[in-house]
């Protein structure tokens, strides 16, 4: 698949799993265990995106096969937020929106880390054979809460 803005869209949109998509009982994301969350900082305040666990599983090839094409992504080097926004043949994006689309798919398939660098935050590329592993606590009411990322031996903390 090719990186465009129709494509991201399409595939983010597929894999979305909507607020108002979920069950009736269901009214808050800490009610809905089995959902890739991502909490979304904005200028006024966060928004919360939900994923479909079995649809990023599913299209987890393809969200590679999109990174890919993004030129020095790799796990050695690390790239800035903006620079998701070009790929091998140019620009597909000049839209932060656009380009958290595809940075929030990556994240959720676990192909994607920030990491700090330097005092600098950039996005790394996590191989396959490497994946990430969600170190999380349970409650005594049975609820889960991510504490860390662990990506070999280093470990990351998830903005709350």
């Amino acid at each position: 698949m090719k990186l465009t803005k129709e494509n991201v869209n399409q595939l983010f949109s597929e894999c979305e799993w909507k607020v108002d998509e979920w069950p009736k009982e269901v009214t808050s994301i800490e009610e809905a265990p089995d959902v890739a969350q991502m909490l979304i900082p904005l200028p006024n305040g966060v928004n919360i995106a939900g994923f479909y666990p079995d649809k990023i599983v599913a299209y987890s090839d393809t969200i590679s096969e999109l990174l890919d094409q993004i030129p020095y992504l790799s796990e050695k080097t690390g790239i800035s937020f903006p620079m998701l926004g070009r790929s091998k043949n140019g620009s597909w994006s000049e839209d932060i929106y656009e380009i958290q689309k595809l940075y929030l798919l990556g994240v959720v398939s676990d192909q994607l880390l920030a990491l700090p660098v330097n005092g600098r935050v950039v996005i790394g590329r996590i191989p396959k054979e490497k994946g990430v592993v969600d170190i999380v606590s349970i409650g005594e009411n049975g609820k889960t809460k991510l504490l860390a990322k662990k990506l070999g031996d280093n470990y990351y903390k998830p903005n709350h």
